[in-house]
């Protein structure tokens, strides 16, 4: 399936704000055909927006800040080299090349940082100047002589798995069932009481539903320059941790709710860029985004930005936040 939107589309999406645009990314190391290396390239690709949390409803137009980012007709286009994996999450691997059925999980992540990214003073203090969200078909892949890439490092031992048939309607007829991990917090009708999609930013979006597939897989890669915190920080002091309590402060301020302040989600930033609302360049950033969830800041519905607030900071330093328990 397509993931670019035709110029009929409903939804528009806005211009890109980025400092940096990057057009193309290519990665080597990344794949090999049965013979040779590849050298595989990825595109800019468009984000998935989330619905509005919202806590007492209350109907608010949200304009077009929800709207994903327009993709570049050109820009930069860099080379990186994979190395070495440092770690593995839920939804990807430290090289932030995601397991094939997280696919719309980066996405999603992506477009909060994007949200980030339209707001003053966060580019390159809460989020990094360069970022991007890149796809490319593995059927695309080819290797230096023309034969198909069929090997995918951080895809190692990973196999995707079509849903499984286990239960029948009233028909007798099987029906499939998902398999919940890949799921964004707005997914199905259980939630849909809690959000609103009434302009259909997340309906209208490819990724909506998108799914992997077995046969035909999407390789989808996050770029975002950052160090993770290593077990030499294992010592955080309540300096550290108030500078932590900051950031979450100002991630509350857009009516993003990160959903898992954790050690473990704590990058270490460069000190080269001075936050214009706390006077100093913070020593840390956030990340792993995609199962955040976003209320709307409006004066109508103060309570909600409030929630985001509250709900956050007094997290940091409690023993989950530390990955105890």
């Amino acid at each position: 399936m397509s993931l670019e939107r035709t110029t009929d589309d409903h939804v528009h999406p806005k211009p890109c704000l980025a400092t940096i645009s990057t057009y193309t990314l290519t990665i080597h190391g990344l794949g090999s055909s049965d013979e040779n290396p590849a050298e595989i390239m990825l595109s800019r690709s468009q984000t998935f927006p989330a619905s509005r949390l919202f806590r007492k409803y209350v109907a608010v137009s949200r304009g077009d800040d929800w709207a994903p980012l327009s993709l570049p007709n050109n820009g930069a286009h860099p080379e990186i080299e994979l190395t070495n994996s440092i770690s593995e999450g839920r939804v990807g691997l430290s090289y932030s090349s995601v397991k094939p059925k997280y696919g719309r999980s980066l996405a999603r992540e992506a477009w909060f940082y994007e949200q980030f990214a339209r707001e003053s003073g966060y580019e390159g203090v809460f989020t990094p100047r360069c970022f991007g969200f890149f796809t490319v078909p593995l059927k695309d892949c080819l290797d230096s002589s023309g034969q198909p890439v069929s090997h995918i490092k951080p895809w190692e031992n990973i196999t995707i798995k079509p849903p499984e048939e286990y239960y029948h309607d009233r028909n007798g007829e099987p029906v499939q069932v998902e398999d919940a991990e890949w799921r964004v917090p707005d997914d199905g009708p259980a939630v849909q009481h809690l959000f609103d999609d009434v302009e259909g930013w997340k309906s209208g979006s490819p990724w909506d539903t998108w799914r992997s597939s077995p046969s035909d897989p999407l390789l989808c890669h996050f770029s975002s320059p950052n160090r993770l915190v290593g077990d030499e920080d294992d010592g955080l002091n309540e300096e550290d941790l108030n500078d932590i309590r900051d950031l979450v402060r100002d991630m509350s301020l857009t009516g993003i709710i990160h959903r898992d302040l954790r050690i473990c989600n704590i990058l270490r930033a460069t000190h080269d860029v001075i936050c214009p609302r706390h006077g100093r360049a913070h020593r840390w950033r956030l990340c792993d985004f995609d199962m955040a969830v976003k209320v709307c800041v409006s004066p109508e519905i103060a309570f909600d930005a409030a929630f985001a607030t509250r709900s956050q900071v007094r997290k940091i330093g409690l023993v989950p936040f530390w990955g105890w328990a």
